[in-house]
């Protein structure tokens, strides 16, 4: 008797076990980890170098530029305000910005305070304007032009250097149980995303937001609060990597991020395709930090076995350009029939 009852209670935890990670793990998020999987595996398979140590720490630095890039937009997209697109902008600002300071004799500290400090007033103003009504496409393109010519007159569209040794060097260029430490604070800055957008009020209005302003309002939640909010955010985490990238190269620059990047098209663009492979929502209410993680794992990985296996810029470009549009549809389908 006791043999016979204890199956059928096991499987019933069993099948409740099943349940509760079929309801968890969505069609999208079944791609997301499959695709990256099975790309990995070829690559290791087909592509020379491509497992070997150096080029795996090569692939955790540019996963730590574009997943921070993507994790300040993720706050953004989960708030229901589409995308910030002045991340590279704001981010050549920044690495100025450092560099004037650390170059004028500022400590490591203050420097980073100012730098960041900055930054997220750029992004608040930007949110302030979207908050009352504008577009945010419309008002973050305008905006970059704006942050673009500051940053041009202030150098006078000069490199501005940093004499090494300096203080900011371990950051951009060290390494931590063989680990760069670029990829050290992009793992910090990812976790503490996740615990805030998760087990904060302020995550849970990001999605409230996103999901119905309506709602949100009723509730006591102001849409245009929070829209300054995220949009702040964004842009200290835009700033940050201004101030990994000047502290690895020892210099600030306006286009730094379009001249470092332009071989695989905008650093922004490709924070926005690890937004939307990780399966955040662009109309607002759903997403997670460790699945924009994953997106930009992604992104990256592809992109450095695609330099390894001999392609230019036009392919890699092009292949960016169709994970935005495939995921954007794909989440779109899934969303249609799951209302039906």
């Amino acid at each position: 008797m006791t043999s016979a009852s204890a199956q059928p209670q096991t499987e019933t935890v069993l099948t409740r076990f099943w349940e509760s990670i079929r309801h968890r793990i969505s069609p999208a998020v079944a791609i997301l980890l499959l695709i990256p999987a099975l790309i990995l595996l070829y690559g290791a398979v087909t592509t020379e170098n491509f497992l070997t140590e150096q080029n795996i720490k090569t692939i955790l630095r540019s996963t730590a530029f574009v997943g921070i890039f993507a994790i300040g937009l993720t706050f953004v997209t989960i708030s229901g305000n589409f995308f910030l697109l002045s991340l590279e902008e704001t981010a050549g600002l920044a690495s100025l910005l450092f560099a004037f300071a650390l170059s004028g004799g500022m400590d490591l500290v203050p420097a980073l305070v100012v730098t960041l400090g900055l930054s997220l007033v750029v992004g608040a103003l930007q949110g302030i304007i979207v908050g009352l009504g504008g577009n945010p496409i419309v008002v973050t393109l305008g905006a970059a032009g704006i942050i673009f010519g500051i940053a041009s007159l202030m150098s006078n569209n000069e490199v501005i250097f940093i004499e090494r040794p300096h203080p900011a060097e371990w950051l951009g260029t060290g390494l931590t149980f063989t680990v760069p430490n670029v990829t050290w604070a992009f793992i910090i800055v990812a976790i503490v995303a996740e615990l805030v957008l998760r087990f904060t009020s302020f995550g849970r209005s990001c999605y409230l937001v996103g999901a119905s302003k309506d709602t949100a309002h009723s509730t006591g939640y102001n849409a245009i609060w929070k829209a300054i909010q995220v949009f702040a955010l964004a842009s200290a985490a835009a700033g940050f990597v201004g101030i990994l990238f000047a502290a690895q190269i020892s210099q600030g620059q306006v286009s730094l991020f379009r001249a470092a990047m332009g071989s695989s098209g905008s650093l922004a663009i490709s924070a926005i395709a690890a937004v939307m492979v990780g399966g955040t929502s662009v109309f607002g209410g759903r997403g997670s930090i460790w699945q924009t993680v994953l997106g930009a794992l992604f992104i990256s990985v592809v992109d450095n076995m695609m330099v390894l296996r001999g392609f230019e810029s036009g392919p890699r470009i092009l292949f960016v350009g169709l994970t935005v549009v495939a995921s954007v549809g794909l989440y779109a389908l899934i969303r249609r029939n799951a209302r039906r």
